[in-house]
């Protein structure tokens, strides 16, 4: 199965940089995976030295970018050079979303701890997933899975205990096979009102709401036509397969489920004595004060979203799909 890869140019653009020779034995600790591909048959792991620079930005790949240009190395190392991240402990919460709904700022608070290795839509899992379907070995890709999470979460200090990763708003259909990896790490699932999502997306458009970007076996929609070129419809059929994916994942207790309006107030309130975070009064505060900026303009004070252009149309639309919103929020409230 051949398909379009959205990402390519962006993922190529992740691995420029001096490139070093693997060599086995090579230690790989402060190396972070980028992409993997298939070489001569074998696969074949793109990562990128990042040394001491910490990943708390709001995207992963924003962290990259911050690397300054003359210190990016990269080198391309077979599959088996992972084998010395299989002792790396399971990560503590994996974060699923429907986008725009606030997961940037849950991830953004917990990124602010010491204690908290925090990483923000990874392309590795995207890569990952993308060979599980297209090269046919599906028995490797849960121990492939496992050390590259695990290498994600390598602790470069003492103070760091706890490791979350939140994945890209489309992995919620891949929710069974991450969890066949890592069977006992709570899974979050945040989301927000139709409308809003909606309204979000016309202003600035993700991938996985223009079709043809994201691989379809990751993006399963339902069997309903929308017209070539109508991105407002498309991202209505995207964002309600997103909310009963989750439905149903809730309704058999595999995921945790927050509303958007419970932010920030519930990550104090509840979510971090449920992943067993603890926290110092001061970083608390810290926290509170980071909840008030923008969650990917840091620095900005969060003032609400801006109206959209479209708002009647947007309203439709978001009707169309309130149904599976609303057996979501009853989910969560029976649970």
């Amino acid at each position: 199965m051949n398909v379009h890869n959205g990402f390519a140019m962006q993922e190529r653009l992740l691995a420029r940089g001096e490139q070093v020779e693997w060599q086995p034995g090579m230690d790989l600790r402060n190396w972070y995976p980028l992409t993997a591909s298939v070489q001569h048959g074998e696969i074949s792991v793109a990562w990128r030295d990042m040394g001491d620079i910490a990943f708390n930005d709001s995207f992963f790949e924003n962290t990259l970018a911050r690397q300054p240009r003359e210190q990016r190395r990269i080198c391309h190392a077979p599959a088996a050079a992972l084998a010395q991240f299989d002792d790396v402990p399971a990560p503590d919460a994996f974060i699923f979303h429907v986008s725009r709904c606030g997961s940037t700022l849950l991830t953004q608070l917990l990124a602010s701890l010491p204690q908290c290795i925090v990483m923000s839509e990874p392309p590795i899992i995207d890569s990952v997933l993308r060979l599980h379907h297209d090269q046919g070995q599906p028995g490797s890709t849960i121990p492939l899975l496992r050390q590259l999470i695990g290498a994600m979460g390598q602790r470069r200090s003492d103070q760091e205990k706890h490791f979350v990763i939140k994945f890209d708003c489309w992995h919620i259909h891949s929710l069974e096979l991450l969890r066949a990896a890592f069977p006992d790490t709570p899974c979050l699932f945040l989301y927000r009102e139709p409308q809003a999502v909606l309204a979000s997306h016309q202003r600035q458009r993700g991938p996985q709401m223009v079709p043809g970007l994201i691989h379809p076996a990751l993006l399963p929609l339902p069997a309903r036509h929308t017209a070539p070129g109508d991105f407002d419809a498309y991202t209505a059929l995207v964002l309600e397969s997103f909310y009963t994916a989750a439905c149903s994942q809730a309704a058999a207790g595999r995921i945790m489920l927050v509303n958007y309006s419970q932010l920030p107030a519930i990550v104090f309130s509840a979510l971090l004595a449920s992943l067993k975070i603890g926290c110092t009064e001061p970083q608390l505060d810290a926290m509170r004060e980071r909840a008030q900026f923008h969650s990917k303009y840091t620095g900005n004070a969060y003032r609400g979203d801006a109206s959209a252009p479209q708002a009647e149309r947007l309203i439709e639309l978001a009707a169309a799909i309130r149904p599976a919103y609303e057996a979501l929020e009853l989910e969560r409230l029976n649970t």
